[in-house]
């Protein structure tokens, strides 16, 4: 469905804010938000489909966080600049708040990337990396995302991946709910019992470097301390996993400015992201930054602490169980797992395969077989972006401490969530 906003460079009181990037110096520009969607690499065949409240949502959510790093963090260096009202004024969050309104604008410092326009690089990514690293370009996005994780939930990588460890691939892809999922943890445990964790060299390794030593979690398991990873930001094939080598390289930062980034700044902003969604009963399990290198200095740019960008979770009790239920796009591929698309998108790889001797086009194949297994793509589109329009509202409400959106109570529109809710449980 594509980006979730588009810089505004037209003629409207928000475009009249553009300033482009120079090779040494930020622009500036406002954000539209959208309320769009992706999920499942499936693109174009999701209907047009929007999530309600998710456009003022995010740009809240996070004119919230930069506003409070701000505060109590005031020597790491971030590219908001504050919210946009309806006459084009930056402005701060409250101010916006105290005059009723509510916004999907932001103004952010700008930085060049790979498609900046008429640049000498553009849509070249090794020429932009060449420029970064040799110091042509001193204000750029790095090709580097850097990922922390601070526990496991329902749709976290990491079951699949212990599924796949011990050749229980098919078995995952079935499942959806909180319950299935640890119905099979189940029959992966037994298998792990029957023949000792050694048996399963890859499985052993995953769980050593998740933290987990020899267990193997249900969701909502929250560990003790933080993971951090990081993976490239602009490839075409998708994000790739890096090991720290690389990731300096690809940061375009002076030794000083990446010491900073990994040691300092970063580990401090995945702390207060943690800790200030805490403050306001949500489960924030792991989110993403990215930076912008600054004349060899990080700067965090793109948005933080949303439900786009983090695994927030809202914090309930039910029956004297403390659960985590999703508020990011979890909510939709649970939905969309359930209604059988893991497997129709497998058919359609497969087919492709066999086709045209590999799966790049398998979108091709996937319409068809969606609707032999009577799968209703704007169906499940649609029942999963009413319950996210309620989760975004929900989250909103929570980090602006503030009835913002006028949404039932919790308790009318909660169940839908309760199958995918994850037990939280602390290490």
């Amino acid at each position: 469905m594509g980006s979730v906003k588009d810089l505004v460079v037209d003629n409207s009181v928000y475009g009249r804010l553009y300033v482009p990037p120079s090779m040494t110096d930020f622009g500036r520009g406002v954000w539209e938000v959208k309320g769009t969607f992706s999920v499942k690499d499936l693109k174009k065949e999701i209907p047009e489909t929007n999530i309600k409240y998710k456009p003022e949502g995010l740009t809240m959510q996070t004119a919230a966080f930069f506003e409070y790093l701000a505060d109590t963090e005031p020597w790491i260096n971030t590219c908001y600049l504050g919210v946009v009202d309806n006459k084009g004024k930056i402005t701060d969050l409250r101010s916006l708040l105290d005059k009723g309104e509510t916004t999907n604008h932001i103004a952010m410092r700008l930085a060049h990337t790979p498609d900046s326009p008429n640049m000498s690089w553009t849509g070249n990514l090794k020429k932009y990396r060449e420029v970064m690293q040799l110091g042509q370009l001193q204000c750029g996005v790095a090709d580097v995302e850097s990922i922390f994780r601070k526990g496991f939930p329902l749709g976290s990588s990491l079951f699949k991946k212990i599924f796949s460890a011990v050749g229980m691939d098919k078995e995952y892809e079935t499942l959806a709910t909180y319950d299935e999922v640890v119905k099979g943890l189940n029959n992966v445990r037994a298998k792990v019992k029957e023949r000792g964790l050694s048996y399963y060299p890859s499985l052993e390794i995953l769980l050593k470097n998740s933290h987990l030593g020899v267990i193997i979690p249900n969701p909502g398991f929250v560990l003790k301390d933080i993971i951090y990873d990081s993976t490239t930001k602009f490839e075409p094939g998708g994000d790739r996993v890096i090991l720290k080598k690389e990731e300096r390289i690809l940061s375009g930062l002076s030794n000083n400015g990446y010491d900073l980034w990994v040691n300092f700044i970063f580990p401090k902003s995945a702390e207060r992201q943690i800790s200030f969604a805490k403050s306001r009963k949500l489960l924030n399990m792991d989110g993403k930054e990215e930076i912008v290198s600054f004349r060899g200095m990080p700067w965090i740019t793109d948005f933080a602490l949303t439900v786009d960008e983090n695994r927030t979770m809202i914090i309930i009790e039910k029956d004297e169980i403390e659960l985590a239920i999703p508020s990011n796009k979890e909510i939709q591929r649970a939905l969309f797992t359930k209604a059988g698309v893991d497997i129709a998108i497998n058919e359609a790889k497969k087919k492709a395969r066999e086709n045209e001797g590999n799966s790049d086009n398998w979108r091709f194949y996937f319409g068809n077989i969606a609707k032999d297994m009577k799968i209703d793509i704007r169906r499940v589109a649609e029942e999963s972006c009413e319950l996210m329009s309620y989760a975004t509202a929900e989250v909103t409400n929570r980090i602006l401490e503030s009835r913002v959106f006028d949404i039932p109570p919790l308790e009318s529109w909660v169940g839908g969530f309760l199958p995918f809710a994850s037990k939280i449980k602390y290490q």
